[in-house]
């Protein structure tokens, strides 16, 4: 059975020094320091290899994340979510430069964060708060692939980088300038792009594009640093669409502890920001594992608070400690009560101050959680992983667990219900 993507035969996507065709597929199907220029790379061997596996039905390694949603039933994939355009496909495996819609760029790793999903690959605060601590057996022997510094890793000598300067990004886009007239979206993500120095100058000379002002730009941002709203909004003006995906992943008990973030940064950014952008579409984004299904009301209450056209769920696949699922192996009936909770919460609500479209996607993000968590099945050895976790996070950050999650605590390496 074939596998078609948008992704694989449409997409390009800049990660840590290499580039592969989706955020969810991992392969290095090209090293950054031997080509970066997508004329280049869009038809090399790897690249045509990638799309004729899942042209025959085969899954590439790197696309095990789509895989293991499809194959648990546990919801839609990423590789789902576009419909997918075959006419500038051929049978080698190339795709007419005509073919290429989407792509997303990273430049560095540069962040003014260290939330408790991610690692020293994306973010920059992560190596600050690993710069003093070494990985022990204990680490190990867990698999927690976040303090042993093995998480985006391929392999042990894997010591890829995202390293973009603004130089070689106007290169970049320059190119799809030139070759790829049909590029209808491109991504940018972090690292925090509002905390880096390309991401204006790359904006500005995306505008030259011919399909810009038919082109959506969407970037990725923890919209808690200082940046310029007026000069936001002057760069994204020069486009037909454009989104703001806030990554939030947290309500404001958890925000400071998860994201080590200011709630009202954050909602004073939006406010600052709505103040001379109304056309702008600004998403927030609950991505949900563990620590989020243990707070899920306090999470979506506060999402309806900020003033946002749309809010989505995603799902933290990995690192496997930190799944969502996990919280069903003995708190099951908790865990369910917990979001039947919360979307009573969200139905009983004077919208008269809420956009609709955030109150309706509200309910189906957290409809997306419980299909997911309800399907998936979680291992316990992941939840004892977590627990070590949660005991050496809460070190290396100087925090308290039981100082921000309200319906757990944690006693004695072992999490409770707070009843």
């Amino acid at each position: 059975m074939s596998l078609p993507c948008y992704y694989a035969l449409g997409g390009i996507n800049f990660k840590n020094g290499f580039v592969t065709s989706c955020p969810q597929q991992s392969d290095q199907l090209v090293i950054l320091d031997q080509e970066y220029l997508p004329s280049k790379f869009f038809n090399s061997e790897s690249f045509k290899a990638h799309r004729r596996d899942l042209m025959s039905g085969t899954w590439p390694r790197g696309c095990d994340m789509c895989e293991r949603v499809e194959c648990a039933n546990s919801g839609q994939s990423m590789r789902q979510e576009e419909p997918v355009k075959l006419k500038y496909y051929h049978d080698d495996g190339s795709v007419d430069f005509e073919g290429l819609r989407t792509a997303e760029i990273r430049f560095s790793h540069s962040c003014n964060m260290s939330c408790l999903h991610c690692s020293q690959v994306f973010s920059s605060g992560w190596m600050s708060k690993l710069k003093r601590y070494t990985s022990d057996a204990e680490d190990t022997q867990h698999r927690l692939h976040q303090l042993t510094g093995t998480m985006h890793r391929k392999s042990p000598d894997d010591d890829l980088t995202m390293s973009i300067s603004t130089e070689r990004a106007l290169e970049i886009v320059n190119d799809l300038n030139t070759n790829f007239p049909r590029l209808e979206r491109v991504d940018f993500a972090g690292g925090e792009v509002l905390y880096q120095k390309q991401f204006f100058p790359t904006l500005e000379k995306l505008s030259e594009h011919p399909n810009a002002r038919r082109m959506m730009i969407m970037f990725h941002t923890n919209f808690n640093t200082d940046f310029d709203p007026v000069q936001l909004n002057n760069l994204l003006q020069k486009f037909g669409i454009s989104r703001i995906m806030i990554s939030v992943d947290a309500g404001p008990r958890l925000y400071p502890y998860f994201r080590q973030g200011d709630w009202q940064k954050l909602k004073q950014n939006m406010a600052a920001f709505r103040s001379v952008n109304t056309k702008t579409e600004i998403n927030l984004v609950c991505t949900t594992g563990a620590y989020q299904i243990m707070e899920i009301k306090d999470i979506f209450a506060g999402f309806l608070t900020l003033d946002a056209n749309y809010i989505y769920s995603s799902i933290i696949f990995t690192p496997d400690y930190l799944n969502p699922a996990l919280m069903m192996l003995h708190y099951k009936e908790q865990t369910l009560h917990d979001i039947e909770d919360t979307q009573k919460y969200i139905k009983n609500l004077n919208v008269a101050n809420i956009r609709e479209s955030a109150h309706r996607s509200a309910l189906s993000a957290l409809e997306n959680i419980k299909t997911y968590i309800t399907n998936h099945r979680a291992d316990e050895k992941h939840w004892e992983a977590f627990k070590v976790y949660i005991r050496k996070s809460d070190g290396i950050w100087k925090q308290n667990f039981n100082d921000h999650i309200q319906n757990y605590k944690f006693i004695d390496g072992e999490i409770i219900r707070n009843v």
